[in-house]
């Protein structure tokens, strides 16, 4: 059956309706889909890299440095046709995982720099497009997109695992580049597809929107990087536990995002009965306890419910977050900006978990960093909901 695509002269008039359906851009949501299984692959496959390459948390952690720092950078390059955007992003995505297949020695560095490149532009370009298309429902409609991105990244440590037993596991990026390539197929067959609706510019922000952009762009900094360093460390992580054995690391880590896809799939339903705000503070605490329970429950079964609590609760967290700036910022192009700070805090936070583990001779000392993030995050929260620190001195002055 044909995939209904929307319509240009809706897309060309302005927002659609709010009660339209998603289905008409599932060829994008199947690319974004992708996107997860990119933005994880390494941290899935990096046991078995880290012998074939002789790399250390050390080396390990610039890799993910370097794919991180792409993706904000990529994030940048979005202009303000969002899906020529996410075009360019998708090929150059391509281009790099056929690379990494193919080439070895330094350079892998610099090919890892690229496909976080053409990563983040995809991205970024992408949920900018579903948020200015889908206005009214912003909140929800960027948790579906995400709910996409983590049942790639559900799908990573298993194809991953099984993969590495029988092939090379660099050999599984150029499979990736294949996947991307036949999802755009239907995509640069339907022109109308690419109408972009008008970017709602905002002549200026007031002082507490800035502020409060600023608050959001910070806990999107920490999100992404704390998101980024429990996921991409955690199959190592369990991989050296006492209790580990070839099961327990691929599983911990499935039901990590599995359960991060739960939490952006129930979003949308929580919301109808939640405030968006209250969603988000309550789910940023949930993962701070999330990521203790992780670090020190023993036991096989404590470790497997652990992850799956801390993806659950992390889940909410970067939809709900970025909603908001793109509601703050009216839909303009210069939120680009937010989502690659969000990006290097991907690039900042899983090198610092690598270099912290290295010096301490223990990745248990590492995945701190993540936690202290979220316990950061959760001050922010308070602050935020309270009024800031100028309304807790003038409480405390009453008082």
């Amino acid at each position: 059956m044909a995939v209904h695509i929307l319509d240009a002269k809706s897309t060309a008039a302005g927002p659609i309706d709010p009660q339209s359906s998603l289905r008409g851009f599932l060829p994008m949501q199947l690319a974004f889909a992708l996107t997860g299984i990119g933005t994880t692959l390494l941290g899935s496959l990096l046991p078995n890299l880290s012998i074939t390459w002789r790399l250390n948390d050390r080396h390990a952690g610039l890799l993910f440095a370097a794919q991180f720092c792409g993706s904000a950078i990529g994030a940048l390059l979005v202009s303000s046709k969002f899906f020529r955007s996410a075009l360019r992003g998708y090929f150059l995505l391509t281009a790099s995982a056929l690379s990494i297949g193919v080439f070895s020695g330094p350079i892998r560095t610099v090919l890892f720099f690229t496909f976080g490149l053409g990563l983040g532009l995809a991205m970024t370009s992408t949920s900018m497009w579903f948020g200015s298309v889908f206005p009214m429902r912003r909140g929800a409609v960027l948790s579906t997109l995400n709910a996409w991105w983590c049942f790639g990244a559900v799908l990573s440590a298993p194809i991953g695992s099984v993969w590495a037993r029988r092939f090379s596991a660099v050999y599984l990026y150029p499979i990736l580049a294949g996947a991307v390539l036949l999802t755009m197929v239907p995509v640069l067959g339907k022109r109308d597809i690419g109408c972009d609706p008008p970017n709602l510019m905002s002549s200026s922000l007031g002082n507490i929107e800035v502020r409060r952009v600023c608050v959001f762009a910070l806990i999107a900094f920490l999100y992404v990087g704390t998101e980024t360093s429990v996921g991409g460390w955690l199959m190592s992580y369990v991989h050296r536990l006492a209790v580990a054995n070839s099961v327990l690391a691929p599983l911990a880590t499935s039901f990590f995002w599995l359960a991060l896809l739960a939490g952006r799939t129930i979003s949308p339903w929580i919301l109808r009965y939640v405030e968006e705000m209250q969603l988000l503070s309550s789910s940023i605490f949930g993962a701070f306890v999330g990521v203790l329970m992780l670090l020190f429950l023993p036991g096989s079964i404590a470790i497997v419910f652990s992850a799956a609590a801390a993806g659950l609760t992390l889940g909410p967290i970067f939809p709900l977050c970025m909603a908001k700036v793109l509601a703050l910022m009216h839909d303009s192009p210069n939120s680009k900006w937010i989502f690659a700070i969000s990006g290097f805090g991907a690039t900042l936070l899983p090198a610092v978990t690598g270099e912290v583990s290295t010096r301490e001779g223990s990745l248990h000392f590492g995945l701190l960093v993540p936690a202290f993030a979220l316990l950061v995050m959760s001050s922010m929260m308070i602050l935020d909901r309270t009024g800031g620190p100028k309304v807790l001195r003038r409480k405390a002055s009453a008082s």
